[in-house]
């Protein structure tokens, strides 16, 4: 009795240590899977965070420059600087050279998209929702962007885009003409609420774009010189949108193009 009983004792045992012993690989494939994902994880947040440094600290070096130096007298200028071994292209345009989508005729806010689709959408966001209610009021740059995106948001390159052209929180609705920007164009110090959208970008190693915008009111406060209105961090695909600037009147010299002290390019949209 005693031997039979061993003996269904080793035959019920090896099951068990089978499966144990299948569990504890299951378990060990496991924690090597989350170990490889959290490292991949860990790889990718420290890529990110080195990319936002670089960002930030290049609209921060073309803000000081604007400062020390004065703004170029052009609709738009590009700087160029190199942070943790990345290139990044810091664009800064003064707002009064921008469509305000509360404030300006929706004519003009449209005219200034040239992709059609992009432009037809603009034009839908803008009309009020009956007749006789006033154009929708929008309070931040995003709810616009889900406006025309028809109730979802519109796409980055599609945003980044709207953000190029239009702008939102001047005190007027008249935009001012463009500046007939020299070869070199003068600079001119900076005057109390001057509001600048800047827009900075790069690409990793990986050959991924990723683009920081920010809306900055110029103060004048030592304390803190600029007031930011707006900050949007976003990741656009590898290919641009076509977007370019409204076409310039047909006047002699008109939208001349050409360089600055910043390093970059001044132009006229």
């Amino acid at each position: 009795m005693a031997a039979n009983r061993r003996r269904r004792a080793a035959g019920f045992t090896l099951p068990l240590t089978m499966a144990l012993a299948f569990s504890l690989m299951t378990l060990a494939t496991g924690i090597v899977g989350m170990v490889v994902v959290s490292d991949r994880q860990a790889k990718a947040s420290a890529t990110d965070l080195v990319t936002r440094v670089a960002l930030e600290s290049a609209t921060e070096q073309a803000l000081f420059d604007v400062e020390h130096d004065g703004e170029p007298v052009a609709a738009e200028w590009t700087a160029q600087e190199s942070y943790d071994g990345l290139d990044v292209t810091v664009t800064l345009a003064p707002t009064r050279y921008k469509p305000d989508v509360n404030k300006t005729d929706p004519a003009v806010v449209v005219a200034a998209i040239a992709n059609r689709d992009l432009g037809h959408r603009v034009s839908a966001a803008m009309i009020p929702a009956k007749p006789d209610d006033v154009r929708p009021d929008f309070k931040r740059f995003g709810d616009f962007v889900r406006a025309v995106g028809e109730g979802a948001d519109a796409d980055a390159a599609e945003e980044d885009c709207l953000r190029r052209r239009l702008t939102l929180g001047r005190s007027k609705g008249d935009v001012d003409p463009a500046p007939n920007t020299a070869l070199i164009p003068p600079k001119a110090g900076l005057d109390i609420s001057e509001l600048i959208d800047i827009r900075a970008e790069t690409r990793d190693a990986a050959g991924r774009r990723t683009v920081l915008w920010r809306r900055v009111r110029y103060s004048g406060k030592p304390d803190r010189l600029w007031l930011t209105h707006d900050w949007r961090l976003m990741r656009l695909p590898r290919q641009d949108m076509d977007c370019p600037p409204p076409a310039p009147p047909s006047i002699l010299g008109q939208g001349a193009t050409g360089g600055n002290s910043l390093g970059g390019n001044a132009t006229g949209p």
